[in-house]
């Protein structure tokens, strides 16, 4: 992405905070941290078992999506988790398509791993449900709006880093951080 960034076929990235090193030709906003989460279908036979705590090892009998776990993600799995809790043990598909990761969550018993903000509205309905993990799990991820340093950019721009950094903010609040 970066590279496309230098070549100029793009005007601007989204990347998560620690992927990316501080660089001179790099204008980089670092974002506030947003909170993460596993997510499912409300129909999903984990919803069903509500009455009891899920662990780690309830989820990783189905499939199991993310854009990608960062190291720190996966520290914090593994501390909280154990072993089974490493990503190569349990992802079965990682890609940037956020939309297409979470299409299939909403039709199939998928599990998606990510930014709760992507899914907000799909909570807020009931379509989709958080599922609490036991022992509580705290995930975040914090993201950087990365343009080239010293170029000019066109003014929709400035919009789409503005909205980037207000979604950030609300979710943010959201989650009281």
């Amino acid at each position: 992405q970066l590279a496309a960034l230098r070549s100029r076929a793009v005007d601007a990235v989204v990347l998560t905070y620690r992927a990316v090193l501080p660089r001179e030709d790099l204008h980089i906003d670092v974002l506030p941290m947003m909170r993460s989460g596993f997510v499912c279908r409300r129909q999903h036979p984990l919803v069903q078992q509500r009455n009891r705590r899920l662990e780690f090892t309830d989820l990783t009998r189905y499939p199991m999506i993310s854009t990608g776990v960062s190291d720190d993600v996966t520290r914090i799995l593994v501390e909280r988790h154990g072993g089974q809790a490493n990503p190569q043990r349990w992802l079965h598909v990682s890609s940037d398509e956020i939309g297409a990761l979470i299409e299939a969550v909403r039709n199939s018993d998928a599990i998606f791993l990510g930014v709760l903000a992507a899914t907000r509205a799909l909570l807020k309905s009931g379509e989709l449900v958080e599922l609490p993990l036991h022992p509580i799990t705290q995930l975040n991820a914090q993201f950087t709006f990365i343009t080239l340093e010293g170029r000019t950019e066109a003014p929709p721009l400035q919009l789409v880093r503005d909205f980037c950094a207000d979604l950030a903010r609300a979710e943010a609040e959201i989650n009281g951080r």
